[in-house]
């Protein structure tokens, strides 16, 4: 079952998108199966081309562009080269003309548009929290759109909640890892909130967390080609997220760690 660029147009249409929207955009397109033209490069560009149409001139369309593989090594991580391990279609995006980045080793968003440099540029260095992508994208209300996947798989929005609400399993950690600035390498400090590894801590991949989420705010759903859109807002999300975690702050986990076991690694 082939789907056609119209097919596309109408399944982002029928989320909600409309010009203006701040969007980010992204997921695993081959879940869609067959488009009507063969080729990657052809696919790619028909998503490209069906969300900028619809968002127009003043919107904003921005990919998670993250490049976690560099973590522990000695790898620079240069802003325009270093590809993102995220899928072919948030690398497309980063790739584009006029696409800008924002400077973060390991976690980094690139975006397309009006607020392409107020959600990408002058970011903190850690990778969640305040005046980072994510937060810029949370007070904007922006669109999170999942192409072919449910949303509990391709959020990071949850991870951004977790460093603002201070769960106990994750810490910050300071990393001092090459990068590229101006042509010449040098060595500079980020940080990311990563978990204890003694802790214990089972993930669910955010099951119960959307289990919550949705009964009062139901992802928006489009079936096209042989699989499915998923749409909902970021900031909703946050604001559901923070006042669960105060309610849960292990939510985010399949069960509470073992008592008392913070205080062993102290």
């Amino acid at each position: 079952m082939t789907y056609s660029f119209h097919d596309l147009v109408g399944a982002y249409e029928a989320l909600g998108l409309a010009a203006g929207d701040t969007v980010l955009a992204t997921g695993n397109l081959g879940r869609l199966m067959a488009f009507e033209e063969p080729g990657k490069e052809a696919v790619l560009a028909a998503h490209l081309r069906a969300l900028t149409d619809i968002i127009g001139p003043h919107g904003t369309l921005v990919v998670p562009t993250a490049s976690t593989d560099l973590c522990n090594t000695d790898t620079p991580f240069d802003l325009l080269m270093t590809p993102t391990h995220l899928g072919p279609f948030c690398e497309y995006v980063r790739t584009q003309p006029g696409a800008l980045r924002s400077f973060h080793p390991f976690v980094s968003y690139a975006a397309l548009g009006t607020d392409a440099a107020e959600i990408t540029q002058n970011v903190s260095r850690h990778a969640f929290g305040m005046e980072t992508p994510e937060d810029r994208l949370v007070r904007r209300n922006a669109w999170h759109i999942s192409i072919g996947l449910h949303s509990r798989f391709t959020t990071a929005t949850n991870h951004h909640v977790e460093m603002v609400m201070g769960v106990p399993y994750r810490y910050v950690r300071e990393y001092e890892h090459p990068v590229v600035r101006e042509g010449e390498v040098r060595r500079e400090l980020f940080y990311l909130h990563v978990r204890y590894m003694a802790a214990d801590v089972e993930r669910d991949y955010n099951a119960r967390i959307f289990e919550r989420f949705e009964p009062d705010h139901p992802l928006r759903r489009a079936a096209v080609g042989r699989g499915t859109l998923y749409a909902y807002r970021i900031g909703e999300f946050f604001s559901f997220m923070t006042k669960a975690l105060a309610e849960d702050i292990y939510l985010w986990t399949h069960r509470p760690p073992k008592p008392d076991i913070y205080r062993s690694l102290m």
